[in-house]
Parts: structure tokens; sequence; C-alpha cells
């Protein structure tokens, strides 16, 4: 009675050829899980780089010149005024590229009323640097009657001080890994009260934004 030879290959053991195909697709799955792992690692750094950061504005100074208005009763009413600012703004780029800037725009608002306006040329503030602007304005004395009336700009001089507010807008853009382009407005609103009588100013307080 012949034996079977026990050399063979057991009746319910995996063929050689399929062992090898799973094993082939194990590793390309898991090549495909890492490559998919290092895609997402990467695009994660890139968002985080690629982000720009706001810009900050601040206002650092202001000073006014001139006189506060007096009112001409005779012959008929009118306001004297010859009011001057000088507002010193910083711009603060906190982003890993240059910002470069558009004109850097100033209104000056009394009683919510434009009665000034400044502006400075376009230019570029350095990867996390800044740069100082300096803004000058003159009140106009007709917007100025305008906003408050004759009764109201007459209230506010007996009051002893006048409350002006000065917007800033700074419109840029950021280019990151020399490539991508990031639009940016950088703005801040402060108000400042000036004294009538020493033309100086008492107090102020700023508040910062930035838009994407």
């Amino acid at each position: 009675m012949s034996e079977s030879g026990s050399g063979g290959v057991p009746p319910h053991a995996p063929h050689p050829q399929k062992v090898r195909r799973r094993r082939v697709l194990l590793c390309v799955a898991f090549t495909v899980l890492a490559v998919l792992l290092l895609s997402a690692t990467v695009a994660i750094v890139l968002l985080a780089v690629l982000r720009p950061r706001d810009p900050i504005t601040e206002l650092l100074s202001v000073t006014a010149t001139g006189v506060l208005p007096s009112v001409v009763p005779l012959p008929t009413v009118t306001v004297q005024l010859n009011l001057t600012f000088l507002l010193v703004v910083r711009v603060r780029n906190p982003n890993p590229a240059a910002f470069r800037h558009g004109a850097a725009e100033t209104s000056l608002y009394y009683r919510g009323a434009a009665v000034g306006y400044g502006e400075v040329p376009a230019g570029t503030v350095p990867s996390r640097g800044a740069a100082t602007m300096r803004m000058n304005m003159t009140v106009q004395a007709d917007r100025l009657v305008a906003a408050a009336g004759i009764g109201g700009l007459l209230a506010d001089v007996l009051a002893g001080e006048m409350e002006f507010e000065a917007r800033t807008e700074v419109p840029g853009t950021v280019l990151l890994l020399g490539f991508v382009k990031r639009g940016v407005v950088a703005r801040s609103v402060c108000r400042v009260a000036i004294g009538v009588a020493d033309v100086k100013v008492r107090r102020q307080e700023c508040q910062n934004e930035a838009r994407l």
C-alpha cells in the first residue's frame, strides 16, 4: 500500500501566487495611506503658512495746530477756522512676506460728517516689520458747520472740546511663497477730543481691524 507524498502542498493551504498578490496589495494600501497622511500634513502646513495674518494699524500720535472755530455774527453769521491735524500712523505686518499697500487714506469726521481728508502714497511694509506714515489734514470750515450747524458748533465750543473721528484704511496684498497673492485691508478708527482753548489732544481711543 503506497503512502501519499509528504512533500506536497496541503489541500487547504493558500496558493503561493495568491499570497504574493495579497502582500503586494497590502504594500500598495500602506503606501497610499502614507501618501495621503503626508499630503494632509503638507496641506495643513501650507494652510498655516499661506493664511495671511492681519496687518495692524496704530495711531501713534495726533497733533492739532491752528485756531478752533470762532463765530462772527455780523454782518452775517460766519465761522472762522484754521485747523490742521497731523496724524502719525504705524502699520505692522506680521506676515513672512512683504505687505504691498496702495494709497493709505484717512478721513476725518465730525458729528458723523466728513470734514477732512488725507492720503499717503503707496508703499511696502517689510516682512514682520513696520512702516510709519504721516498724514496732514486741513479741516474744512463749511463742512464743519454743515455737520453740526451753528448751534451744535457753539455748544461744543462752549463745552470746551470738540470730538473728531479719524478713519484710516490701508488696502494691499501679501505675496506668500512667491506665487499666492492675498488681498488685505487694514483699518483703524480713532476718536480724538481736542481742547478748544489750547488746541491740544485731551484723549483718544482707537480700534483696529482687518478684512481679507
